[in-house]
Order: structure tokens, then sequence, then C-alpha cells
């Protein structure tokens, strides 16, 4: 889609060029602005374990997909191929319907606003997510406890990124620095070369480790690509050929209403203050806090975070001993410093590999138990929630006799009654020593 002037056509634009200007621009439109009806009846909290999560709406609009067919977790290239068909079948109809438009330039600058403020949108989100490193935390002591053969290949990518906070910062620094530029029309041919640099590896890496966000980078990509096509020539020129070629410069657009000028000038400052500085700031103060939206905003009961060893349990008053492979007795326990614990079984496990679960524990992994739970530490008593079927619940009530132990007593999901002895062992993971 070269967009030079031609001397053949009265406004400078060849017909197939005015289509392809008019797909790129709906394109960028629907995939910033919501049309769907869906996006707006769904649950904005599915998927996360916090409903007070409080810049969550900002987040939704962030993600928000532009094409028309389920994403089949991040791989219905055939959908989003079907939404692009869509888009220029739009452009046609329109092309034919404004046929005596002669001035181009200025729908190219509406392209040129909705693809980049479209991409400022998405990667601002994941850059201060990674900025503040709480998009892909440091595992937590369940997953240490998991076996590696236990994680799918995008939830072990998530965790290993997140064992190396700095190199979470760097990449978080250059996506936010690459949006930045793009939000100044004098540095988007720098900005979009730098998200062309960020977005091919991370596209590549979720096809490789099936990270679920496949078709959410290429269409970032996409739209940075667009934002260079105009210059595709003159790039040639400087890089191959070594001549001394001036890029494109796209003006700001003037309006004959001042009122509207200031508008646009309230509009852009408006974003820049609502999803970069105020977002910044609630991922800075999340961070600050010691949490991340990716797991449970609560905090657990105090003192008693770590790994415990069940030492003996019963099951309808009868002792099960522990025995590699049994589908019932508990194994271990780990309270987390968050109002989570989970518990290890030896028995079939279903693996969550939903894109709306994705931000909880249990997404992308198998062989423990994710409960959420409540302590009422007047009558000594759990109440635990099932993360993963909120429907399942346990009353367990709770004695403690000394730091490193925990007798806990009820009725299990199956209406057995359980008895379980927990003693604290003081593990060590090298991940984590070597962190400090």
């Amino acid at each position: 889609m070269s967009l030079q002037a031609s001397p053949k056509t009265s406004s400078g634009w060849e017909g197939y060029e005015k289509i392809a200007l008019r797909t790129a621009l709906i394109y960028a439109v629907i995939s910033t602005i919501p049309f769907t009806p869906e996006f707006y009846t769904q649950d904005f909290d599915a998927g996360f374990n916090v409903n007070s999560y409080f810049f969550r709406w900002f987040d939704a609009i962030s993600q928000n997909k532009p094409w028309f067919f389920p994403s089949q977790e991040g791989k219905n290239y055939t959908g989003w191929f079907i939404t692009l068909l869509v888009c220029a079948f739009a452009a046609l109809l329109w092309n034919i319907l404004d046929k005596h438009r002669k001035d181009y330039e200025r729908l190219y600058y509406w392209f040129y606003v909705a693809a980049r403020y479209g991409i400022a949108l998405r990667m601002s989100w994941f850059a201060w997510a990674k900025v503040f490193p709480v998009q892909m935390p440091f595992p937590t002591i369940s997953q240490l406890n998991t076996n590696l053969g236990d994680f799918t290949p995008g939830k072990l990518y998530w965790l290993t990124t997140g064992v190396s906070p700095f190199f979470e910062v760097f990449a978080g620094v250059f996506e936010l620095l690459a949006t930045i530029l793009l939000l100044y029309r004098r540095t988007t041919t720098t900005g979009a070369l730098m998200m062309i640099a960020i977005l091919v590896p991370i596209w590549f890496v979720n096809i490789g480790y099936d990270a679920g966000v496949e078709l959410t980078s290429l269409h970032i990509l996409s739209l940075s690509i667009l934002l260079l096509v105009r210059d595709s020539k003159k790039f040639y020129e400087i890089l191959i050929e070594h001549k001394a070629v001036a890029l494109t410069y796209v003006p700001k657009i003037q309006f004959r209403s001042d009122w509207k000028n200031k508008a646009r000038l309230v509009l852009k400052y408006g974003f820049i203050l609502i999803f970069i500085l105020y977002r910044g700031v609630g991922y800075g103060n999340l961070y600050a806090n010691g949490k991340s939206f990716k797991l449970p905003l609560d905090d657990g009961l105090a003192g008693v975070s770590g790994f415990y060893d069940v030492s003996e349990f019963k099951i309808n008053n009868r002792t099960i001993p522990y025995s590699a492979g049994d589908t019932v007795r508990w194994q271990n326990v780990i309270f987390e410093k968050f109002n989570s614990i989970s518990v290890k079984i030896d028995k079939p496990f279903q693996v969550n590999t939903k894109n709306s679960v994705r931000t909880t524990e249990f997404y992308g992994s198998i062989g423990r138990y994710y409960y959420g739970y409540q302590a009422d530490t007047m009558k000594q008593i759990f109440t635990l929630s099932n993360r993963a079927d909120t429907s399942s619940k346990l009353v367990l009530h709770y004695d403690r006799p000394d730091e490193k132990h925990f007798v806990l007593s009820g009725i299990n999901e199956h209406s057995d009654s359980i008895y379980v002895v927990l003693a604290k062992v003081d593990k060590k993971y090298p991940l984590a020593q070597k962190r400090k």
C-alpha cells in the first residue's frame, strides 16, 4: 500500500490505494473502539481473583479485539483473516459511496491517529505491567513446589520470565518508550520501528510456547507495520541504496472551529493522563504493596505462609498412610502470603488453558488444588472456596498447637469427615535465594 502522490488521479492516490487506506482505517478503528455487544455484556471481573481491582475497566478496553469470531485461545487466524476481508469489503463500499473525495491526506491523518492510539492503548498496559513487574510475577510457593512437567509451555514461559525481574523491567521500559514515541507525530516512525522490534519476537514466543496471545501480538504488530508502509520505498532507498531521503511528515489537522482544536488537545492529553500516567501510578502502587493483579490481593493469615508436610491424614476416622499415587490422601499443603491454600493430591487433573482465567493460579498447571480462604480467628475456622470451582467449599476447624503445626478437621466437598495434621518444613528455594 504505497501512498505516494500519483499524477494519474486528481487526488494523487491510486484507486487501490484509496481502498487500502480505508481498509486500514476501519481496521484500526474497530480494534480500538469496542463495537461488539459481547464486550459490554461481559463479566469484567472474570478471571480476576479480586473484584476491587480498580482499573479493571481500563485493562478490559485495552484488551478489546477487532475480530468478529471467537479467538480460540488466540489461534483463530481464519477469523482474523475474515475480519480483514470484512474491513476490505466495507472499505470498497465506502469508496463507491465516497468516490468524489479529493482530500485523502486528511483521511490518512485519521488512520494515523487511530493506529497510533490503538497501539498505545494496548502497549501501555503491557509496558507498565513489566516496568513494575506485576504481569509475570515471581513464582508463588505453590508453583515452586509444582513439578516441571505439570506446567504447560505457556505457563512455564511466564514463570521463567517472572524469575528475572531485571529482564522484565528492561522489556517494559523499552515497550513504554516505544509507546510514548508513538503519541507524537515527529517520533512516530521511531516508535513504530521499536514496536516491530519488540513484537516480532513476542509473536513468535506466543506461537512457540502456546502462550495464548498470538492474535493480540500479531494485531499490534500489523498496526505498527501499517504506520510504516507509506515510507516503504524510502526505507529501501535509505537502507539499501544509501540515499538521503526525507520520510513523510504528517502535519496535525487544523479545524476551522477553535473549540475543535482545543477538544483535540484535551482528548490527546486526557488519553496520556489516564492510560499512561494514571495507569503507571496504579501499577506502581500495586507493586509497592507487594501485589500482582495476576494473584489475589487479599492478605493471608499472618505468619503462616510456607510449605507443610501432611504427617497424618484421616478420612471418615480411617487413617490413610502416605503412598505415592494415592488419589485421596493429601501429600502436602502450602499457605501463600495471600489468601490461598494449595493442596497436592496425586489424582487426574484437567489442565485449564482458557485465556479468561489466565490471571489465576491454576491456569496452565496441574497437580494442586487451589483454595481461597477466609479465616475466622475467633472461632478458629477456615472457609475454603475452590479457585477453579467456586461452588465447591470446605469448612475446617483449625488448631495451632505451635508455630510449626496445624491440625485441621471438618467436612470435605464429598461430605466426608477429614482430619489432617500439618507440619511446617523450612524449605529453601535456589530461585528465591538467588533473587535476594
